[in-house]
């Protein structure tokens, strides 16, 4: 049976009045309009998917995943402001029942197809009941967004989503656990697709990453290390432990015949998705981090301070393992949080404060001869002169 949308919208004009305009900055929340995909996302991994489907048409976008149906309480929740059924669990990543009203950047009146539930929301939070549509038996969920906003022409709307799909990069898929694919599908025909696999290494996850979209291919692997870290508040509807992650990148060595961990240049701070803080590091973080609502940045809160401390204890566990996989090389130096002045002032600081102590103490870092020594026993040698010098017995 579907929801008593009637009801619904009967409440919902009783919560938040008779008049919507004080609603309408709903479809302002994030400076980039075309984000409301990334909420979509996270509204389908939250639910459980494994594929997801964007069929982007010149005056609407269809997007269709295969999770949980929808019930009355995600009814309720996607109609609502602040309540969706999501909050309070700092796992599920579209934790924020403001997330989907992002979507108001485009559309005016999103319809959604799920299950029994067949409805279209009008002025924000007013559900109607709408004539069911047949849907792929492989699928369980269609949302249908016209772009009528009058704020720009239609063909606009079209391209600025256009151009968000092409651009959507595979590592979007990074540290989701469900969904595996991500598909779209252009008005000229074109289309894309982006892959997620996973396997282990050495106990590790090993994840690898696939796009190709426009003729454009792109291939990558990676090692993601996590820890368990007590939650905040496991009473109110969070569990007694989320997780923090590392992930590294690999790369071939075709000049040695050999993988090994490289540094990347752009490395936000990854809350799922990646927001706009900047950690400087060579790898990816990512954790179950407060965020300010429209997600482009971390609040400052001691349980953010307490994800950047277990990341750290995470990142000098994680050197045994690499060094035992064989990655413990200078390639991986050059990715770590070594340069102590880069981080004086920074958030991140806690990394490169634990790396120091370890490194000082421990048997990490590679030596001429093949072995691994620790910083109070090493010495840099300026040129590869002194090094032939000298033999390693001297």
């Amino acid at each position: 049976m579907p929801s008593d949308y009637d009801n619904i919208r009967k409440e919902n004009i009783s919560e938040y009045g008779q008049g919507t305009r004080h609603l309408s900055f709903l479809g302002r929340l994030y400076p980039d309009r075309t984000h409301f995909i990334f909420e979509l996302l996270q509204n389908a991994e939250d639910a459980g998917a494994s594929r997801v489907l964007f069929h982007l048409f010149q005056d609407k976008l269809e997007v269709l995943h295969d999770g949980r149906i929808f019930d009355e309480k995600d009814v309720r929740g996607i109609c609502g402001v602040d309540e969706g059924t999501k909050t309070g669990d700092i796992t599920k990543i579209g934790k924020f029942g403001i997330g989907f009203k992002s979507v108001y950047a485009y559309t005016t009146t999103p319809e959604i197809y799920s299950g029994h539930e067949c409805f279209k929301i009008d002025n924000y939070v007013r559900p109607y009941a709408i004539s069911p549509r047949t849907i792929d038996d492989s699928l369980t969920t269609l949302f249908v967004f016209h772009l009528d906003k009058k704020d720009f022409e239609q063909g606009v709307a079209c391209e600025e989503i256009r151009d968000r799909l092409c651009k959507l990069s595979a590592r979007t898929l990074l540290f989701l656990r469900k969904i595996k694919k991500i598909e779209y599908s252009l008005p000229d025909g074109n289309g894309g697709v982006y892959l997620r696999d996973e396997t282990t290494r050495g106990g590790v996850r090993e994840v690898n990453v696939i796009g190709a979209n426009n003729d454009k291919d792109e291939v990558e692997t990676w090692l993601i290390f996590e820890r368990p870290v007590a939650g905040p508040n496991p009473a109110v509807n969070c569990p007694s432990q989320v997780p923090v992650e590392i992930a590294f990148r690999l790369q071939r060595n075709e000049k040695e015949q050999r993988e090994e961990v490289v540094r990347i240049e752009n490395s936000p701070l990854v809350a799922y998705f990646p927001t706009e803080k900047e950690t400087r590091l060579g790898f990816l973080i990512q954790g179950a981090y407060g965020t300010t609502p429209g997600r482009d940045n971390i609040t400052d809160t001691k349980w953010n301070d307490t994800l950047i401390e277990e990341t750290a204890l995470l990142l000098v566990d994680a050197l045994p393992c690499l060094k035992k996989l064989g990655f413990l090389t200078i390639s991986l130096l050059e990715a770590l949080p070594i340069r102590m002045f880069q981080f004086r002032n920074s958030k991140f600081y806690p990394l490169a404060d634990k790396l120091k102590d370890t490194l000082k103490k421990e048997d990490l870092l590679p030596a001429d001869d093949g072995t691994f020594v620790s910083a109070q026993n090493a010495k840099l040698a300026h040129a590869a002169d002194l090094r032939k010098l000298l033999s390693n017995d001297q």
